[in-house]
């Protein structure tokens, strides 16, 4: 809810007419299941094999909560890779703006598509698998901090550009995301949903607000 109240003022730039947005947007839906697979699923399981093998599996099974942090990490760092390459693409196709809306407009289009096709297959996945009504609304809930989440560090990468630190922004943003990976932990351990879903949806109106934030010119 208050996502959709603070888009009004705070949301991006649309900039319809460009063609590079609507571009940016088919880019995203194009790059998330190449991302999972390759960013994500592998990436992670290597980092896992590394530390299984220093540590051992069976301290690997009795420390879940920190182990937890190599996928969170991992997750994290994947998606803001893979966001920031679809601005810099973007950017290149859009002739490398320097308006404020327009580099706000090439951060976002591509979250846009990247974090609304991720929304989709979980909420599809979560209605055919017939969930009781308060699941069903966790699941819901989870999706909108998601795409909070994505649309806010897509700010602070779009910052990132327009000031010339892209990688002091970057850090930024994964850091803010890796804490909201790290949700799946608490659902592994046991923390309840509801718990869960808070934790997530805080995070995702920090990252938001806070991204939103560092980009006033943005709706000028």
């Amino acid at each position: 809810m208050a996502f959709g109240l603070f888009w009004g003022r705070a949301g991006a730039p649309l900039l319809l007419g460009r063609p590079g947005v609507w571009f940016g947007l088919l880019l995203g839906v194009l790059a998330y299941p190449f991302a999972q697979i390759w960013l994500h699923e592998e990436l992670t399981r290597a980092v896992l094999d590394i530390v299984a093998e220093n540590i051992g599996a069976s301290a690997m099974r009795d420390q879940v909560a920190l182990v937890g942090l190599v996928p969170a990490i991992v997750a994290g760092y994947a998606d803001e890779f893979a966001k920031l390459v679809m601005l810099l693409v973007v950017g290149f196709v859009m002739a490398r703006p320097s308006n404020p809306r327009a580099v706000t407009a090439a951060a976002i289009a591509p979250t846009a598509g990247y974090a609304l096709f991720a929304a989709q297959l979980t909420l599809t996945n979560a209605l055919h698998a017939d969930l009781p009504a308060a699941d069903l609304a966790f699941a819901f809930s989870r999706e909108w901090a998601w795409i909070s989440l994505q649309f806010g560090t897509a700010y602070m990468l779009a910052r990132g550009w327009l000031a010339g630190r892209l990688t002091a922004y970057v850090l930024l943003a994964g850091v803010l995301h890796t804490a909201a990976a790290y949700t799946a932990t608490l659902d592994d351990i046991g923390w309840h949903s509801a718990v869960v879903t808070l934790v997530l949806a805080l995070v995702g109106l920090l990252a938001f607000s806070w991204g939103a934030s560092l980009i006033p010119a943005g709706r000028r």
